[in-house]
């Protein structure tokens, strides 16, 4: 063995794809785990008595919980496929449009699921923030919440893009913390 062995040199486009699969994993991994979790116990109390029962209120953190998680697990998945796949020069919407078919369109039904599943637990945060009140409200702030997911994925990092994933993940937060001191 010689004195001066060199560490192998680190290829940073494989690490940050091995990392963004540890994330998509785990991050899906955990937001299914909370939002199953909260399902039983929804199962068991009734979504009312958590919506308006504070002896819940940690309970109804999950949703939002599960939110967060599974926006990092679509933002690992998106930061994964723009390591992956080459940028191409063509409009906004045609390389959306583009992405979600490529991969024989397994990217996008990820890309679909995910984003239903931050719209299934952004709707939930929002109606038992609001105790099952105004469900029009919670509804669209799930459509909402599906329409940034989705095209947080479907598009390559902007910081247009980063700046509607930060104001999505503050409002979550902002919903949980209200719920929880309210």
């Amino acid at each position: 063995m010689s004195a001066h062995a060199h560490p192998p040199s680190l290829d940073r486009d494989k690490a940050l794809i091995d990392v963004a699969r540890v994330i998509v994993a785990s991050a899906l991994t955990i937001g299914s785990v909370l939002l199953t979790a909260f399902g039983f116990v929804e199962r068991v109390v009734g979504i009312e008595r958590i919506a308006t029962d504070r002896r819940f209120t940690l309970l109804a953190l999950m949703p939002g919980a599960a939110a967060l998680a599974f926006l990092a697990s679509g933002r690992a998945l998106g930061a994964l496929y723009d390591v992956s796949v080459p940028a191409r020069k063509i409009p906004a919407w045609r390389r959306a449009f583009l992405r979600f078919v490529d991969i024989s369109g397994a990217y996008g039904l990820f890309a679909i699921v995910i984003s239903g599943l931050v719209a299934v637990a952004s709707f939930l945060a929002i109606a038992l923030l609001l105790d099952l009140r105004l469900m029009v409200l919670s509804t669209l702030s799930g459509v909402l919440a599906f329409c940034v997911a989705l095209s947080g994925m479907l598009m390559r990092y902007s910081p247009r893009r980063r700046l509607i994933d930060f104001a999505l993940a503050v409002s979550i937060l902002v919903a949980m913390a209200i719920d929880q001191f309210y």
